[in-house]
């Protein structure tokens, strides 16, 4: 009896874990492996498919009948924003219809290596489920993971949520996402701390102010883009197209804001394997970090530029 009692207790815990990854995993991009062979530019497809779904939202919305109501804007809106699971138009981007994407499972990717203690998500989850890493795409002639599009409308509205809502300090909306990139929903569980994802939330942030645009852009007022939606005549009508060019840069490649891992040893393990891809394509494929260091990336993100942009390389987090 006690050993069937432990089975079954393994078991329900094996189905935890399952249950844990299943609902954590936010597959990390390989910005590395397939670099070198060349993608056609999203950009206009994503454009359209972004308005597209903005224009859905606000005919549901008007239909009711009841006016115009922020709470009411920002609820219809999560339907369509949100992570892969929540939000339509995030999903269409993240499933790639219609996109030139690259698709690289784990046993391809520079994760390889990760072990399933190391990382729950790469080294066990991924096998098990055959869930690849997030697909690379590009977009605005940035190569970016789709994951990144759920980072921007979900984080990105808890930070604009935060911020712009609940009127706290943007030192407590920053935190949300460290917290998330250094605890279980990052490295804890996918070895990987990503700065990538750190500038993907903040620029949600920003989006998320500009759909009425009540306060100027975090960055300054040269940085408004909207109002995307205004009330006329007791209906919300979108007055200004969504264009990514206002909020995809370099920042967003993790080629270029490098991410950090949980030890040295994961380190090591896709240093390595980047080493085998520049071997493979005769050349030598690192993170770069000059891009970042001057120029108008560091212009841009300015007082807040060392809370989303790694100046320090691949590295160990923490370090």
């Amino acid at each position: 009896m006690k050993l069937v009692n432990q089975g079954m207790k393994t078991l329900i815990h094996l189905g935890l874990f399952a249950q844990c990854c299943a609902c954590l995993k936010a597959a990390e991009v390989d910005s590395f492996t397939y670099r070198l062979i060349p993608l056609n530019d999203s950009l206009e497809k994503i454009n359209v498919v972004t308005n597209r779904y903005l224009q859905k939202g606000l005919e549901e919305l008007n239909e009711s009948g009841k006016g115009c109501n922020d709470k009411k804007l920002y609820r219809k809106l999560r339907g369509y924003f949100n992570n892969q699971y929540r939000g339509e138009m995030v999903k269409e981007i993240v499933d790639t219809k219609g996109l030139d994407a690259h698709w690289i499972s784990i046993e391809e990717s520079i994760y390889q290596d990760f072990n399933w203690y190391q990382s729950p998500i790469q080294g066990f989850w991924g096998r098990v489920a055959a869930d690849p890493t997030a697909a690379l795409i590009k977009v605005n002639g940035v190569l970016i993971g789709t994951d990144k599009f759920e980072h921007f409308m979900g984080s990105g509205f808890r930070y604009f949520s935060t911020y712009h809502l609940e009127v706290k300090p943007l030192e407590e909306a920053l935190d949300i996402g460290y917290s998330a990139e250094v605890g279980l929903m990052g490295s804890v569980m996918t070895g990987v701390m990503s700065y990538g994802d750190l500038v993907a939330n903040f620029n949600g942030m920003r989006f998320w102010n500009h759909i009425l645009q009540k306060e100027e852009d975090v960055l300054g007022a040269q940085y408004n883009e909207g109002p995307y939606v205004s009330c006329i005549e007791d209906k919300w009508i979108q007055v200004k197209d969504i264009n990514w060019t206002s909020y995809i840069d370099g920042a967003f490649d993790e080629g270029q804001n490098c991410s950090k891992f949980k030890n040295q040893e994961m380190l090591d393990m896709v240093e390595s394997r980047i080493s085998d891809v520049s071997e493979t394509f005769k050349t030598t494929l690192k993170c770069p970090m000059d891009v970042l260091k001057s120029g108008p990336l560091l212009e841009k993100y300015g007082p807040v530029a060392d809370k989303i942009l790694n100046f320090h390389g691949h590295s160990v987090v923490g370090e």
